[in-house]
């Protein structure tokens, strides 16, 4: 099965509907999800900024989260997937922000850095989780390497956050 199919999978099976913001993949991850039968149902909202100028000009709380010369990285991905799941209480229960950079360097197969970050809303709160992932290869490759991480990771934070819920009981 490929990703795509598992992930909406995935996010049918827990009435999970998604809202993303992603910067260097350029809509990939929603166009990944989008191409699977019935993931309309799964997705709300995907956002893509090529810029930090653009990050800053979105609309309300992303704005705020986004606020700034912050650079790309942990703190910046989770403020933004956080401040998309406010922004989008209501119609997506879990957002995910796949954040960085692709320098003219990184056509020749340099190395890049890439933050993620899942949020969701579990028990009344928000809970986030983020990870910085430094990928290889050309720029290509890094796009599609970048939103198969991002996707994947979805998962496996949803059902930590589930699992912690379960180990404490």
């Amino acid at each position: 099965m490929n990703i795509s199919k598992q992930i909406v999978g995935y996010l049918h099976s827990r009435a999970l509907v998604l809202a993303s913001i992603e910067t260097c993949t350029a809509g990939a991850l929603s166009a990944m999800l989008a191409d699977v039968a019935g993931a309309h149902a799964c997705l709300d909202i995907g956002v893509v900024a090529h810029t930090s100028t653009a990050l800053a000009g979105l609309p309300g709380t992303l704005a705020q989260a986004a606020e700034g010369d912050a650079p790309p990285g942990e703190p910046l991905a989770r403020a933004l997937a956080e401040a998309l799941l406010a922004q989008r209480a209501g119609h997506a229960n879990v957002a995910l922000a796949s954040i960085g950079w692709l320098a003219p360097e990184h056509e020749g197969g340099a190395p890049a850095t890439h933050s993620f970050a899942w949020a969701c809303m579990h028990r009344g709160a928000v809970v986030s989780a983020s990870e910085t992932v430094l990928f290889s290869g050309r720029r290509a490759e890094l796009k599609r390497s970048i939103a198969r991480r991002a996707l994947l990771g979805l998962p496996r934070f949803v059902d930590a956050t589930l699992a912690r819920d379960a180990s404490a009981s």
